[in-house]
């Protein structure tokens, strides 16, 4: 912090002396990018943790295509994913990549492992949010109009180290493609504010046909190339030609668009009943029309609210979400490019954070923005500190180093998050405990519908111990999701109590997510087992929270998709004998 102070504050008589280390800062920028979005990268596999990477792994693994069939299935039928919950964007993307790892692994003849289709998925994602970070400085630079070495020092810290931006690159999911572009939406809509031209409307095109061919829910990115396009068209200075060229390139950006969504994502339209079918129950569970037990934690749940506590503190960390809201609230009412950026903000904003589901991965392509304009402020902050007298050192240092501290803060939690990748698993982590410590033939009970049980049996074979490798357990998956309303189940669960030897509490996702109002057999479950009234008292306890050294920062309070999936906290539970 003592170097950054001093740059910052002679950043005037050095802009010019700098270039090799300049350039020796963008190696080590672009270092520090790579290593944090691969590594780890293949966290998990072979199992499935994520049921969203899951279920797009298992679409890549059905690609395929039989020119041995009659003219219309083929046509149907070839590289038909018979999965549309999101577009054929990512998943033609990582068949390729699959094809181009077994080429060098002289495979080709073999049909796509699932772990070969989610690493495939990962590495989309990976390289989606390294190509963001360039484009988010892009976007940086155009607004501010400066090449400066600190604004690309802090820039490039801030967003190298966000927590969203390394978890999603870890998912071989949509979120980062997204991210990338509504990014570059933005970035494309912020030139034609300045020159219009028919290429860049073009170009503006194809990225928006390519995020709705990703997801169709981002359609709602088309209204800010849209409203940039149609801004000159109430101008009263503007003449009737000058319109009618507006509304062409309105039609031309639409069609384009529409043109180039159906060519990278043409089964939506082959395959339209399934689509549509599909699309259909996706929004009835968004909506809370369709209420099934992974949307539970958001009934009662205060639109804004919600997001505010439960998914920007811990997706952009505290300190960047609050310079965020700040800058977003405070930067220039004036300047039109930071108004298209707020606005950006707000058109995505305030619709996905109504509805009922508010998973994390709905705000993701609007957390690259609260990183700008966290960006900007510190910026403007810099600015203010430079015009300070050279007769003022003192206050000029003073508050120079609490400015580059301010900036430290704000890659902790990223810097944090990296731990999570870097460590074993926490379901392996848990595994190996149970195999080494639980007796063979013991009773087991856990809850349902977990993506991946443990122990995980596989996870035997890397043990050492022999008497460990051969234990095997009576389980019992019990469905406490329906406990309240069937006693039938109320009455099994007595029975399981008993028999148990251990009780598994695989991740919050039950005991957090449900009302006591509503679930009052289900809660009093947990709290007597929590408290020891069941007979039970917890042996072990598993995390892997984001952490420094032995700093650690607790997270499980976060919306619950932000931990479950990649480093939820396991708690084994032992009865005790009477």
């Amino acid at each position: 912090m003592f170097v950054c102070t001093i740059i910052l504050i002679n950043m005037g008589k050095i802009n010019g002396k700098l270039n090799l280390l300049f350039y020796c800062l963008i190696v080590l920028l672009f270092v520090l990018l790579v290593y944090s979005r691969f590594i780890g990268l293949g966290w998990g596999l072979p199992y499935p943790m994520h049921p969203d990477e899951r279920n797009m792994a298992n679409a890549v693994q059905q690609l395929q295509c039989d020119p041995s069939t009659s003219l219309r299935t083929s046509f149907q039928n070839c590289f038909n994913p018979h999965f549309f919950a999101y577009g054929q964007v990512p998943l033609y993307l990582g068949y390729i990549i699959v094809y181009i790892l077994k080429f060098f692994d002289g495979d080709l003849k073999f049909p796509i492992g699932y772990e070969e289709a989610a690493i495939s998925l990962r590495i989309i994602s990976a390289v989606a949010s390294i190509i963001n970070f360039i484009i988010i400085i892009k976007i940086i630079k155009f607004i501010t109009k400066k090449e400066s070495f600190f604004l690309t020092l802090i820039s490039g810290l801030i967003i190298i180290f966000s927590p969203y931006a390394i978890q999603f690159a870890h998912f071989g999911t949509t979120e980062s493609l997204l991210m990338l572009f509504y990014s570059l939406i933005i970035y494309l809509s912020l030139q034609i504010l300045e020159r219009r031209t028919t290429e860049s409307v073009v170009w503006l095109s194809l990225v928006s046909g390519l995020a709705v061919a990703t997801k169709i829910s981002a359609t709602i990115f088309l209204i800010i190339p849209a409203i940039v396009l149609m801004s000159n068209v109430k101008d009263q200075r503007i003449n009737f030609i000058s319109k009618l060229k507006t509304l062409f390139f309105i039609i031309v950006f639409l069609l384009c668009t529409l043109i180039f969504a159906i060519v990278f994502s043409p089964h939506n339209l082959i395959n339209f009943q399934d689509f549509s079918s599909s699309i259909n129950y996706e929004s009835e569970v968004a909506l809370g029309k369709s209420l099934v037990f992974y949307t539970r934690q958001f009934f009662n749940t205060q639109p804004f609210i919600f997001q505010f506590q439960k998914i920007f503190p811990y997706a952009l960390g505290f300190p960047a979400f609050l310079m965020g809201l700040i800058g977003l609230i405070g930067a220039n009412w004036k300047d039109k490019k930071i108004n298209l950026l707020r606005f950006a903000f707000l058109v995505y904003f305030i619709p996905s954070a109504t509805i009922f589901a508010k998973w994390s991965r709905f705000m993701a392509p609007i957390f690259p923005i609260i990183t700008v304009f966290a960006i900007l402020l510190i910026s403007k902050i810099k600015d203010q500190i430079s015009k300070i007298s050279e007769k003022l050192k003192v206050l000029r240092f003073g508050l120079g180093f609490a400015l580059c501290a301010l900036i430290f803060t704000m890659t902790i939690p990223g810097i944090a998050y990296l731990s999570v990748y870097q460590n074993p698993d926490v379901h392996f982590q848990a595994s190996d405990w149970i195999y080494k410590n639980i007796p063979n033939d013991s009773n087991i009970l856990f809850e349902t519908a977990n993506v991946v049980d443990i122990p995980i049996t596989d996870q035997r074979s890397k043990i050492k111990d022999q008497k460990s490798i051969e234990k095997f357990y009576q389980t019992v998956s019990f469905n406490f999701y329906d406990l309240d309303i069937s006693p039938e189940l109320q009455l099994d669960l007595k029975n399981e109590i008993e028999k148990a030897d251990y009780i598994f509490i695989p991740s919050r996702r039950i005991f957090a997510n449900h009302p006591k109002q509503t679930y009052p057999v289900l809660n009093k479950y947990y709290e007597d087992l929590f408290s020891g009234k069941l007979g039970f008292e917890k042996v072990a306890e598993f995390e892997s929270f984001p952490k420094i050294f032995q700093w650690k920062f607790p997270d499980e309070g976060a919306e619950e998709t932000w931990t479950v999936f990649d480093h939820p906290v396991i708690r084994i539970y032992k009865k005790v004998k009477s």
